[in-house]
């Protein structure tokens, strides 16, 4: 892993500084409010799987466990250090948005603090169940990846691999390939598992910037993608005008989606996040597919249904998404008109194509800083930095699964 990790983050070794303490004591220059707050914070981070330096807005340094520091926490104003001593991760993560503070260091490894915060925002997980019965799940949908999808497209352009524009994992087969290898190695597997060749109808559900609509368009698949966002819709229409491709895209949620034909086989890249009722989006691919044709799904993953962050839900995916939990998926598939052909494990594939992302994102952080604003920056960061972590430590996993139609 070492040429994409050692500098993942832009300091491949520890934070060297001038901390003055160690774990447990606050230097004297830190008074009154501070020094309460220094001791809070402290405590509450003592035996935390890495140490890390804070500085205060005097410049003083203050030194956060008892091992070597992995990154600093910079106060700029004085909300900042109230918010880390909440232990409260919506709270901090809002700060850091706010620019309260920043991170300088081996950003991947302050996720490791998670262990010490907790994240209960009981109003905000409630409203993600109740929108959807009183709104509609189509509707809730529509107004979900608005919030994550309706920014100009250079926004994503930004971090997402030159040529094939994919919003999803790669399938890597060595640590050190370029993103680029392992986003074809993909679109070449989803071709040959679903026997796609000239001439197929495909349906791609989640059309995005194109990538696999238009890596199948070149090789003679027919393709129909749907999307529910109007900046993906925009682009797709240039993308196929401009290179004359067999790529019809609708703005349509695929549970609405009534058309006459049926296709030979469903790509749903990284959307299943979005559908949390198997049982209707199986029963929506039934209707879809021809008898023997196949489906391609891949999505990130958890353990127990609805258990995205504070900070996911309010700033990244709004609404009742929740990460794909397979066996509740299989349990819904038992039921239905297909055969399994294949479960992927993809843990490690998307843990590095979020570092590939979060590498190029930070790279482009002035541009973004000046079309987007700072906020949009740290909000950003935090996301591909934090997703990254999450699938380092096995918090989130990642699966790739086909399926073909009874005959």
């Amino acid at each position: 892993m070492a040429s994409i990790l050692d500098d993942r983050a832009g300091k491949p070794q520890d934070v060297q500084g001038n901390a003055q303490v160690t774990e447990g004591n606050i230097i004297k220059s830190a008074q009154g409010n501070e020094a309460r707050l220094l001791k809070i914070i402290s405590k509450g981070f003592r035996g935390a799987a890495v140490s890390f330096d804070m500085v205060l807005q005097d410049g003083s340094e203050h030194r956060i466990g008892a091992g070597s520091p992995r990154f600093k926490l910079h106060m700029t104003h004085p909300r900042g250090l109230r918010a880390i001593a909440s232990f409260d991760e919506g709270i901090i993560a809002n700060a850091y948005i706010d620019g309260w503070f920043d991170v300088e260091g081996d950003i991947i490894e302050m996720y490791d603090l998670r262990e010490k915060l907790q994240d209960r925002h009981r109003f905000r997980w409630i409203w993600r169940f109740i929108a959807p019965v009183l709104l509609g799940q189509v509707r809730v949908n529509k107004a979900a990846i608005s919030r994550h999808y309706e920014r100009d497209h250079s926004f994503y352009l930004s971090f997402l691999d030159e040529e094939f524009r994919c919003y999803t994992q790669g399938i890597f087969e060595s640590d050190n390939e370029p993103l680029s290898t392992a986003i074809r190695r993909k679109m070449d597997f989803i071709l040959e598992r679903c026997k796609m060749k000239p001439g197929s109808e495909v349906l791609d559900v989640g059309v995005g910037w194109g990538s696999f609509a238009e890596y199948a368009a070149r090789k003679g698949v027919k393709v129909t993608g749907l999307t529910i966002a109007k900046q993906s819709l925009k682009f797709m229409q240039q993308l196929t005008s401009e290179q004359n491709l067999p790529i019809t895209t609708k703005l349509m949620d695929v549970l609405e989606y009534r058309p006459k034909k049926q296709f030979d086989a469903i790509a749903i890249l990284g959307v299943m996040e979005h559908l949390p009722n198997y049982t209707d989006v199986l029963a929506c691919f039934d209707r879809l597919l021809k008898p023997g044709g196949y489906v391609f799904l891949d999505a990130s993953a958890e353990l127990r249904k609805y258990e995205k962050s504070s900070f996911i839900t309010q700033h990244i995916y709004p609404g009742n998404h929740s990460f794909f939990v397979l066996h509740d998926f299989l349990k819904s598939l038992a039921s239905m008109p297909f055969d399994l052909k294949g479960v992927w494990d993809d843990r490690h594939s998307y843990y590095l194509t979020f570092v590939h992302w979060a590498k190029r994102f930070d790279a482009n952080r002035d541009f973004i800083i000046e079309k987007f604003g700072g906020a949009d920056y740290r909000r950003f960061r935090l996301y591909l930095w934090g997703a990254a972590n999450c699938f380092l430590t096995n918090r989130l996993q990642c699966y790739r699964v086909v399926l073909q139609k009874h005959a």
